[in-house]
C-alpha cells in the first residue's frame, strides 16, 4: 500500500499516529520527522497544523521540516548573492583587460548574409571550360563556344551539358550561407573540374570575374557579357589569342 493511502486510511478512522520526539533507545533512525524538525517544532505546534489543514500529525511534522529547510537555502542563497565592493581601480583594471582581451572589442561580427549569385558552366573539349553568370545568355555563350570550336576545328562532341552553381543552395535562415561557406562550397566545384583536366577558364559576368579568382582559378579570358564579346571585332580576336595561347591545350 502506499505511503499516503495508508495516512488516508488511519485519518478516516480517526487513528492519531505516534511519533516520539526523540529517538528511542536501540531503534532506527527516524524517516519521517527528521532531527532537526523534532528539536525546532513542539509536539503542540505540530497538532496545531495538523488540526488546523485537517492532515495527520505526522504530514504536519514532515511540512514544517519541509519548510525549515526551504528557508535554510534561501538564506544561503541571499548570502550567495550579495555582491562584494571591490576598488574603484580595481573594477577599472578589471574592465580594461576584458576589453582588451575580448575578441569582439578588436574584431568586427562577421557578416552571415548570403550572396546571392549564379554561375553556369560548360565544358569545352577536354581542357576549357566557358562560365557565364546569368541563365538568359547561357543559350547565347553555348552557340558562341559551338561557332568557336568549329573555327578551331575542335571536335564539336566533346562539349558537355551545362552545370549549374547557385548561391544561397537553400532558402534557409538557419543555415550559415555566408560569404566564407560560399567560397568554400565554390572551391569544391572548381577543384572537381580542375581534377577532370580543365586548363583555362573564359568568363562571361561580373560575378564569374569576381567569385572564380578566389578560388584559385586563372581566368584566361574576361568579358562584361556574352552579347558585347560576340558583336565586338576586337573581344573576338583577343578571345582567338587568348586561345591560341593555349598552345595545344583546347
Amino acid at each position: 500500500m502506499l505511503e499516503q493511502t495508508r495516512l488516508e486510511y488511519l485519518q478516516a478512522m480517526g487513528i492519531t499516529q505516534w511519533m516520539p520526539r526523540e529517538p528511542l533507545p536501540h531503534a532506527p533512525e527516524p524517516r519521517w520527522l527528521p532531527q532537526v524538525a523534532a528539536n525546532h517544532h513542539s509536539h503542540a505546534e505540530v497538532e496545531q497544523l495538523a488540526q488546523s489543514h485537517h492532515i495527520p500529525p505526522v504530514m504536519a511534522a514532515e511540512l514544517l521540516a519541509v519548510g525549515d529547510a526551504a528557508e535554510k537555502v534561501a538564506e544561503k542563497l541571499a548570502a550567495n548573492q550579495q555582491p562584494v565592493a571591490k576598488p574603484a581601480a580595481e573594477e577599472t583594471a578589471v574592465v580594461d583587460s576584458q576589453a582588451a582581451g575580448s575578441p569582439a572589442a578588436n574584431e568586427a561580427p562577421a557578416d552571415l548574409t548570403p550572396p546571392r549569385f549564379e554561375l553556369h558552366f560548360l565544358r569545352i573539349g577536354q581542357h576549357g571550360l566557358w562560365v557565364c553568370s546569368d541563365a538568359q545568355q547561357l543559350d547565347a555563350m553555348m552557340r558562341f563556344a559551338h561557332r568557336v570550336m568549329m573555327g578551331m576545328k575542335q571536335p564539336i562532341e566533346m562539349m558537355q551539358a551545362p552545370l549549374c552553381f547557385r548561391w544561397p543552395f537553400i532558402e534557409s535562415s538557419h543555415q550559415d550561407q555566408g560569404r566564407a561557406v560560399a567560397q568554400q562550397a565554390l572551391s569544391a566545384q572548381w577543384q572537381h573540374f580542375a581534377g577532370q583536366g580543365v586548363k583555362y577558364l573564359i568568363t562571361f559576368g561580373d560575378a564569374a570575374q569576381e567569385w572564380l579568382p578566389e578560388c584559385g582559378a586563372q581566368l584566361t579570358f574576361t568579358a562584361t557579357d556574352i552579347q558585347t564579346a560576340m558583336q565586338s571585332p576586337a573581344e573576338k580576336r583577343r578571345l582567338w589569342q587568348a586561345l591560341l595561347a593555349q598552345d595545344g591545350q583546347l
